[in-house]
């Protein structure tokens, strides 16, 4: 049998795509359907004695207080000067019922655990609950583990290096150095070299090259920043001599071991005729 195409004219059903497609195009972009971009939540974790947990087999937990969870590992260097980064499922909130269970929607309560072995620990950070941000956003929450007493916000452990009154060893007190106690906590110098605070030194100046030297303490990333005013920094890239001729620029630097750290900044193009340069903890 013979097949012969139909030249009847097309149905108004027929037509019913284009026209639907052509409606659509009409009326503008549509509305975000009920899953929205996960909102994530990055920083870093640190021990009783303010050192970067570098255990990658501890996880981290993220309990909603309707019951819903998601978790990730430690993973050192997740982003520079983070050790961990984890992705929340979100519901764009259009509809009544979740796209699914775990999805979240802004604004909900939760709380950070961290597991480490068969111990969970509630950071100090989490004695109350946080608030769920945005689809699509990020939050940075440091989490401190260790018990907190007084409440100040830095581990009664670290505290005790300075004497037994922890009282006395508050966030904004004078640690010398230019330092408050709250930042000599976040670097980790005092643990390592307490006499000579956080510095950066010049060791060799000449034939345009500048090299830098600073000590690098483990789990945490530096980054180096320029100025020709003292007003405007901006970060610069550089080089590390110990890693080679040909080993790679950096743009930021993670301690994989606790030592002094020689860089070599990147010149500009046309270098100026004064240049300062400042040590950045990530």
């Amino acid at each position: 049998m013979k097949y012969t195409p139909s030249t009847a004219p097309r149905s108004a059903l027929g037509q019913l795509p284009l026209l639907l497609a052509a409606a659509l195009l009409a009326a503008g972009p549509l509305a975000a359907l009920p899953p929205a971009p996960p909102h994530v939540i990055y920083g870093m974790i640190r021990d009783e004695l303010g050192r970067p947990l570098m255990n990658t087999t501890a996880q981290v937990l993220f309990e909603a207080a309707n019951g819903h969870q998601a978790s990730t590992y430690v993973f050192p260097g997740a982003e520079p000067g983070c050790n961990y980064r984890l992705e929340v499922a979100m519901d764009a909130g259009r509809v009544g019922a979740l796209y699914q269970p775990s999805a979240m929607l802004p604004l909900a309560p939760f709380q950070m655990k961290v597991l480490i072995g068969a111990v969970t620990y509630l950071p100090l950070e989490m004695t109350g609950n946080a608030l769920l941000g945005q689809p699509g956003q990020r939050t940075r929450l440091d989490l401190t583990l260790g018990v907190d007493a007084n409440g100040d916000g830095l581990p009664d452990a670290w505290q005790r290096q300075f004497g037994t009154n922890i009282n006395l060893i508050t966030p904004g007190g004078n640690a010398g150095h230019g330092l408050t106690y709250r930042q000599l906590y976040l670097t980790g110098i005092y643990a390592v070299d307490p006499t000579n605070g956080f510095n950066l030194e010049m060791v060799r100046h000449g034939n345009g090259t500048n090299q830098l030297r600073f000590l690098g303490i483990t789990g945490h990333s530096y980054q180096i920043v320029s100025s020709t005013d003292m007003i405007t920094w901006t970060p610069v890239a550089f080089r590390v001599p110990a890693e080679g001729g040909s080993g790679p620029v950096h743009q930021n630097y993670a301690a994989a071991a606790t030592g002094h750290v020689e860089v070599e900044p990147a010149n500009p193009a046309q270098p100026p005729a004064g240049m300062f340069y400042r040590l950045k903890l990530q």
